[in-house]
């Protein structure tokens, strides 16, 4: 190959003396005028050259011919891309003539994908030459005859080279700029430390930007911000803050940018509080900041889940006039879903739209996804069909939002009518989508149309991944037999997929939820070696089968599996709700030795059972340690603790718990006051306690009614407890089977017994179910009315 400079002068003789060398078709090709093209790729021209003879011309034809078009950039652009349809292949001097035409008319894109495409010739098909012999050529050039429009072709290569992150290069060729002694472009140097930051090049920044100045980088108000970006990336915010003070020693004035990429930088690192008081700095000194900035530190705040902060964010940007966008509120309301807070959520949605602030489906989604978290999938669905109907472009994503809520809804027709809807318009379902259809039929027990929409998601060419065979298994363990779950696993590795820990620890589950046990022990001894995942799947299988002794045996025998604390959890769970006292107070004895002792959920547990079987004692003992703990005990556990002490008649006990529940700010709730109300013991307890109720603003629901009636009955204060009655249905509470078995028989026990009798026929005209127990108090109650007449 000819050195690069005997190239050039050969290139350079070659176009002086262009109008010597006539080739066959150059003379129609140069009658073509501009008006003759219109659109360089339009069809009709690309006819018209190729019916030249591209495939039979060499470089010199080539470079003459781009010469004679140089007035003519759409005919010469087509002629280029001719070229290279035709697969002509260059060498660096007829790559040259290529450059100097783009440079020429500055099409910066045009030369950018020119160099990629060298780049990109790996086996050198189309090419002959390498990307570092093109800008070893430019380099002479420019230095020879003093081109400065192909110094535009340089900075170009740079970011070409920078994009591909081929780092050393794009630095090697501003330095080779720089030895020609051409002023280096401060643009081109932004962009390629801009991108050293995207490929997280953090550490190169600075000593790339240092080296850049000392060969005669100029930074202006971007350079330095691109700096601090890095810097604030890397953790460095001491070196960030002092690029600042470099830049007012510079005159150079810092503007919102550069603001906004500090206060980004320092949310970045979880300095957030330290952030938005330097933006509330800058504000109050008049310096430049913008939207970005508060945005920066509204999305930290969220992170850092301080949404009291967020709130002080909008305040502070109401009171500077700063308004968020679509950006800005996007950021806020998908803060406030991921935090489960729905209603400050759809305020701020509100807010947007009525500011003409257009939504979009990211938002969108958000909100549906958090209404489905909170189990509200009826809104959810409603919010999609009503923003669909708006005419917002509403992505795959809503759609698999929504069609797995009606999938939980066990509205499986309306969720293949929007699966079907979904490819009317346009969209192609992925993998995703027919996992959550096939999850959703097996949800509502039809096995045979799960199993068809796999066939259907296969025919379509879609590859099912771990989360698709890890829901068949699920289902299959459950609604198949054995063998199909097996086959399935088969099915799995020949799709080159092994199964997982999880793969095998949803059979186990699904066999046991399946109530196959036995086959899920066959399948459980069958894998070699087990994980502590596989046993606990284990034990939660014989929980789920209501096998509470086979999953307390095989967690004493395994005693790794305290390390799986929510399997513990379930386990636990089991044991108290079947009243199983000794073996759930040996679980928690287990915790309570360990390293990491039992959670607050464990303490709940265990008290809750204590209070049922009346063991107040060991039930306070284990309440006091939680306390000792850090655990705080909630409304919950402090309502069970009273109604066990109500239930035992410890009632000076419950009294002086009920005050220290007050005392550390834990609000009572309606359950709360049936219980007290329950254990009282005078009317003036039952005024007290009613009283203290309607003053936190809580209202009586049924059960709280009856037990207060009841509690007026066994008082002998029968006009409270009619008055009560009476109270009761004129705010709409309807009296259930208790309400009227305690009000006939309290009714009765006065001597009013037809009045019994009347109440106890309302209740059956009003169709209302009589239990076992409600029956034989009001045999008693129509007995003595009989003895009576």
């Amino acid at each position: 190959m000819l050195p690069p400079l005997i190239r050039l002068a050969s290139c350079r003789n070659l176009v002086r003396n262009s109008m010597t060398l006539r080739f066959k078709f150059v003379s129609s090709l140069a009658q073509l005028s501009s008006s003759d093209v219109s659109d360089s790729s339009s069809d009709e021209n690309n006819t018209n050259l190729v019916r030249r003879p591209l495939d039979k011309l060499d470089k010199f034809e080539v470079i003459e011919t781009l010469h004679k078009l140089n007035r003519e950039p759409n005919i010469g652009l087509s002629f280029i891309t001719q070229l290279k349809a035709f697969g002509f292949k260059h060498d660096v001097v007829s790559y040259m003539a290529i450059v100097r035409f783009l440079c020429h008319w500055g099409m910066d894109i045009r030369l950018y994908s020119l160099f990629m495409d060298v780049i990109d010739n790996n086996n050198g098909e189309l090419l002959s030459f390498e990307i570092s012999d093109l800008c070893d050529a430019l380099i002479e050039e420019i230095e020879m005859e003093g081109l400065e429009k192909l110094i535009k072709a340089i900075y170009v290569l740079v970011k070409v080279y920078a994009s591909v992150g081929r780092f050393e290069d794009a630095i090697d060729t501003l330095y080779k700029i720089k030895r020609g002694r051409l002023v280096l472009s401060t643009r081109t140097c932004n962009y390629l430390m801009n991108q050293l930051i995207e490929w997280d090049k953090l550490d190169m920044v600075e000593s790339v930007y240092r080296q850049l100045k000392m060969k005669g980088l100029v930074p202006n108000v971007y350079t330095y911000g691109i700096l601090i970006k890095g810097l604030c990336r890397k953790g460095c915010l001491e070196e960030a803050n002092d690029v600042l003070r470099q830049m007012e020693e510079a005159g150079v004035e810092p503007n919102a940018f550069t603001f906004g990429t500090y206060i980004d930088g320092l949310c970045s690192k979880g300095k957030t509080d330290h952030a938005f008081q330097k933006l509330k700095s800058f504000r109050e000194s008049n310096l430049p900041v913008n939207l970005f900035a508060y945005t920066s530190v509204i999305r930290g705040f969220i992170k850092e889940s301080k949404l009291e902060d967020v709130e002080n964010v909008l305040l502070d940007m109401l009171h500077t006039e700063v308004f968020p966008d679509a950006d800005c509120y996007c950021v806020l309301i998908q803060g406030y879903c991921q935090k489960g807070d729905i209603h400050r959520a759809l305020d701020l949605y509100e807010e947007m739209e009525s500011r003409g602030i257009k939504t979009n489906c990211v938002i969108v989604s958000s909100i549906m996804q958090c209404l489905c978290g909170l189990g509200k999938l009826v809104e959810s669905v409603a919010w999609f069909f009503d923003i669909m109907k708006s005419g917002v472009f509403l992505d795959e994503i809503s759609f698999n939002i929504t069609i797995d809520a009606l999938c939980k809804l066990k509205k499986m027709d309306e969720a293949m009518k929007l699966f079907n809807d979904m490819k009317g318009k346009n969209m192609k379902p992925d993998v995703v989508h027919y996992t959550t259809l096939i999850k959703g039929y097996y949800l509502n027990e039809e096995p045979w149309n799960a199993y068809e929409i796999f066939e259907e998601m296969k025919l379509n060419g879609l590859k099912p991944d771990f989360i698709t065979f890890d829901v068949l298994a699920s289902g299959l363990s459950r609604f198949g037999s054995f063998e199909d779950t097996i086959d399935l696993l088969h099915d799995m590795q020949t799709q080159g997929l092994e199964p997982t820990s999880i793969t095998h620890n949803v059979i186990i589950e699904g066999l046991c939820k399946g109530e196959k046990t036995k086959e899920a022990e066959v399948y459980f001894n069958s894998l070699h070696p087990k994980n502590l995942d596989n046993y606990a799947a284990m034990m939660n299988g014989y929980c789920e089968a209501n096998n509470t002794t086979d999953a307390f045996e095989l967690l004493f025998s395994e005693k790794r599996l305290f390390a799986k604390r929510a399997s513990c959890l379930k386990l636990l769970s089991c044991l108290c709700a079947e009243g199983e006292t000794k073996k759930a107070m040996k679980l928690y004895k287990e915790f309570e030795a360990s390293d990491n002792g039992p959670c607050k959920t464990m303490y709940s547990e265990i008290i809750y059972l204590l209070c049922r079987v009346e063991d107040m004692r060991t039930a306070r003992v284990i309440f006091d340690k939680m306390i000792q703990k850090g655990f705080t005990p909630d409304v919950v556990t402090y309502t069970m603790m009273l109604y066990g002490y109500c239930r035992v008649k410890w009632l000076n006990e419950a009294h002086n718990l009920f005050l220290d529940m007050k005392n550390r700010g834990i609000k009572p709730d309606i359950y709360t006051y049936t219980v007290l109300l329950h254990g009282a013991r005078t009317k003036e307890d039952v005024k007290d306690l009613t009283d203290e109720l309607k003053e936190n603003g809580l209202s009586f629901d049924v059960n709280c009614y009856t037990v207060v009636i009841n509690k007026y009955c066994q008082l002998n204060n029968l006009h409270e407890a009619v008055l009560l009655f009476k109270e009761m249905k004129d705010k709409g509470v309807e009296p259930n089977t208790v309400t009227y078995t305690v009000f006939a028989r309290g009714l009765c026990h006065q001597g009013y017994r037809n009045h019994a009798v009347a109440l106890v026929d309302e209740m059956i005209s009003k169709g209302i179910q009589l239990n076992k127990s409600t029956i034989r108090a009001l045999e008693v109650v129509i007995k003595k009315c009989n003895f009576d007449h």
